[in-house]
Formats: structure tokens, C-alpha cells, sequence
């Protein structure tokens, strides 16, 4: 390897052991050389296994967290270890949830104590799957080309269902299905949409009802290839995936990412464009993962007003945090005293990086006087290194690191120093604690 490279060995061992730096032509040698291709080199799936420990150690079991530079050393240099416990976590997790779900005299394969086992089940599926589904992916993109639908996908979709299933879409009024917004009669092959659902919303639950009868083998297989280890996290994920092909037959791959890149992401135009909400486009750029035509890795978050994270996405490497909220520095919760408005942000981590992060609110389905809809926020983000290619980045000053305004993942884990808005004490510091002194933020560290 070192001929190939024209390097001397030790120097070559050097540069494995991180202790002589891989200079751009090394890197530039490596590529043609050995036909790698370079953003292999870039260190995402490194920078998501970091996320990963960080996110495991939160759990207040586990202790003192270690330093970001001991998870960074681990990661690089023992990535069998990590995988092994990060395993172990897993099975604790699970081991955790029998006693609960056995003392209530329930199958234990129904949920955890905190009743998020299922769904962490299945976020993991995608996570590791960089939240793309090859299979699904692709055959909701010849499926879309087969239906020759126009400007009328919800059109074709009923039109299927009727030529190739024999079911008859209804639209009911809202005192038929008062709780309800999809329902099939499995008997009369019908299928109910609520008329109180939008028409991006008529078409996603169509497709998706489409996805469950056409691409059932397709479901099975996926779910089967899952080893899902309880019933519910089988039929959570048989739902997720479902869903995935409405988003995917709703907006094409080929077609979506040509519109995403011409439009730099603008939400507002892509939902106008595909007849979509921009919910399901926000979703959808989260998927743009295809190996010959890859988009700008996107990270995805819907919270409530309270701070319940509803849903996540870590497709552009965000580290979440499981415990302890979401710093209140980010905009997001800003969404919530300007509904409607898009709010853009620059945030930086501690451990330096930086994210362009986009956020709104959105108001779920509504229903009748006087139950008010729901109203979530939505936050999409991607590495400041992506910013060129989307448009809400345009007014921002993004190349002077200091105009990004210091955010952690969570008050744990965060080390941002002498923080006024901090609600908890970081685990990997020590307090300073001074009965003679009241400082402007809550905790200070030695």
C-alpha cells in the first residue's frame, strides 16, 4: 500500500495510528487508487457512532459521561467495542421492559416501562438505514410512472384501487368517522378518507393504503429482514414503511431531487410543485440518500409546545439527545409565538460543528368546534457545509463560526459555559458552588 502510495511504511503506519495528518493528496492517491469514493472519507458515519455514545450515556444509569474527545478516540479507534456496547445497551433496554410488561400481566413483547420501546425499535431501523429504503424507494418511483397520473395523482390512486383491488374510495363527513382519518372495510372493500383532511393528506392516506395491498410482499419481506423482536414493533415498523412509499410515491425520487436542487430546498415551492404539505416534503428531503444521486443530508424534528420530541430524524448526522429535553436556545420553540413564520438559525455545538437549521409550525388535521387542531413545530438542519445548495441560508452570515449561537444537544450533556438558559448541570462537569455569590446563570462549572 505505501508503494502504491508512494510513501515510506512508517509513514503510512503513522498516518493509521492519527499521529500524521491524511493531506489532500494522500487522500486525492487513495481515491483513484483504490476507486474509493470520497465522501466515504468523511467521517458522517464516525460523527453518528460519537452521537450515539453520547445519546446512550445520558441515561442517568450509566453515570459520569465521558469527554466527546474519549466517545471521538473510541469510535476511531475501537469501533468493534462501541458496536458491542452499543448492543449491550440494546439488550439492557429490552431486559428492562419484561419484568414491567410480566408484573402487569402483559406479553413482555408489548412495550417498555416508558412505553417508547416500539418506536426507538423502529427509528432505529431507519437511522441505520440512513432512512432510505432502496426497495421501497424505487418501487414507488416505477409505480408513480405506471399510473401516467398527471396533475391528478389522487385521481390514479382511486382508479387503481378500483381496476386492480376492486375498492371504492369514499370521502365520509366528519359525524360517520368523528375519530378517524383512513379506515378499510376489509368485507365491502371500501375504502373511508375523513373530509376533513386536506388534499395532500387524502393522497398520502390513499397511497399509503395503496402500499399495504400492492407492495404487501415488499412489506412482509422488509419487516421479516427487520427481526423485529416484539408484535409491536413489527406493525410499527409495517406502518413506517408503508407510509415511506405514500412519501415516495407522492414525490418520485428522479423527479423530487431535480425540483429539491433547483429549488435549493425551498419548502413552500416543492409542496406546491408535488401537491404536497410541507410536513410531507420536510419528511421526504430526509430520504434523498440514493448512492449515484445523493441530497443534502437533512436532519428532521417535530416537537409539541411542551418540548415532547413527536419525531426524529438523524439522516444529516444531528446528535440527539434520548434524556434531558432540547436546549432552549434553539429557534424552534420560537415557532410557537409566530405561527406560520419560517425561522432560520446558526447554531454551533461544542464539539464545533455547525448546522443551518429551518423551523415552522404546523396544524394538525382539524376537527369540530371548539377541539382546536394540534399545533407542532417542525425543524429540518444540515451541516453548515451545505448551506450553498439551500436557500434559507442566503441571509445569514455562515462563514465567521461566531456568528453561530452556542446550542447544546441537551442541558446534560451540554458544556456550554455560564449559559442563562441552562435547566440542568452538564454530568461531565464538576459545580462550582458559592453560598456568597448569585451569578446571572443557574449553574456554574469549576
Amino acid at each position: 500500500m505505501a508503494r502504491d502510495l508512494g510513501i515510506s511504511a512508517s509513514y503510512l503506519n503513522l498516518v493509521e495510528r492519527n499521529q500524521r495528518p491524511l493531506t489532500t493528496q494522500l487522500v486525492l492517491k487513495l481515491a483513484a487508487i483504490y476507486e474509493l469514493d470520497l465522501r466515504e472519507l468523511h467521517g458522517d458515519r464516525e460523527a453518528e457512532r460519537v452521537a450515539e455514545l453520547t445519546e446512550i450515556f445520558s441515561d442517568p444509569v450509566l453515570g459520569k459521561m465521558p469527554s466527546a474527545t474519549v466517545f471521538a478516540d473510541l469510535v476511531n479507534g475501537y469501533p468493534d467495542i462501541v458496536s458491542a456496547f452499543s448492543s449491550l445497551y440494546g439488550a439492557y433496554r429490552r431486559a428492562q421492559a419484561k419484568p414491567v410488561a410480566e408484573g402487569e400481566g402483559e406479553s413482555s413483547a408489548s412495550t417498555s416501562q416508558d412505553g417508547r420501546y416500539p418506536v426507538e425499535e423502529v427509528r432505529e431501523y431507519f437511522h441505520g438505514r440512513n432512512n432510505y429504503i432502496a426497495a421501497l424507494d424505487l418501487a414507488a418511483e416505477a409505480f408513480h410512472a405506471s399510473l401516467n397520473a398527471g396533475d391528478d395523482l389522487l385521481a390514479a390512486l382511486r382508479a387503481h384501487l378500483r381496476d386492480a383491488h376492486q375498492i371504492r374510495v369514499t370521502v365520509l363527513p366528519l359525524h360517520a368517522m368523528p375519530d378517524e382519518q383512513r379506515r378499510y372495510d376489509r368485507h365491502n372493500r371500501r375504502l373511508f378518507l375523513s373530509e376533513m383532511l386536506p388534499h395532500s393528506a387524502r393522497v398520502f392516506q390513499t397511497a399509503a393504503q395503496v402500499a399495504l395491498l400492492t407492495c404487501a410482499d415488499d412489506l412482509e419481506r422488509l419487516v421479516a429482514e427487520a427481526r423485529a423482536p416484539t408484535p409491536d414493533v413489527a406493525q410499527l415498523l409495517r406502518i413506517a414503511l408503508a407510509n415511506y412509499f405514500a412519501g415516495a410515491l407522492m414525490m418520485p425520487y428522479g423527479r423530487f431531487i431535480d425540483a429539491a436542487t433547483a429549488m435549493r430546498y425551498d419548502l413552500d415551492v416543492l409542496a406546491g410543485r408535488f401537491a404536497a404539505s410541507v410536513e410531507q416534503v420536510a419528511h421526504r428531503i430526509t430520504t434523498l440518500q440514493r448512492s449515484e444521486r445523493r441530497g443534502v443530508p437533512f436532519f428532521f424534528l417535530r416537537i409539541d409546545h411542551a418540548g415532547n420530541v413527536l419525531k426524529r430524524i438523524s439522516a444529516g448526522g444531528f446528535p440527539f439527545s434520548r434524556f434531558g429535553g432540547i436546549c432552549p436556545r434553539w429557534r424552534v420553540f420560537d415557532t410557537f409565538a409566530a405561527p406560520g413564520e419560517t425561522l432560520v438559525q446558526h447554531i454551533g455545538l461544542p464539539d464545533g460543528a455547525r448546522y443551518l437549521t429551518i423551523a415552522r409550525t404546523l396544524e394538525s388535521v382539524r376537527t369540530r368546534h371548539p377541539f382546536p387542531g394540534r399545533r407542532v413545530a417542525l425543524c429540518i438542519g444540515c451541516d453548515v457545509s451545505h448551506a450553498p445548495s439551500v436557500v434559507y441560508g442566503d441571509a445569514l452570515n455562515l462563514v465567521n463560526a461566531q456568528s453561530a449561537v452556542p446550542t447544546g444537544v441537551a442541558c446534560r450533556v451540554c458544556e456550554v459555559p455560564n449559559c442563562p438558559t441552562r435547566a440542568a448541570p452538564a454530568m461531565t462537569q464538576p459545580l462550582k458552588l458559592d453560598p456568597w455569590r448569585k451569578n446571572s446563570w443557574p449553574f456554574q462549572f469549576v
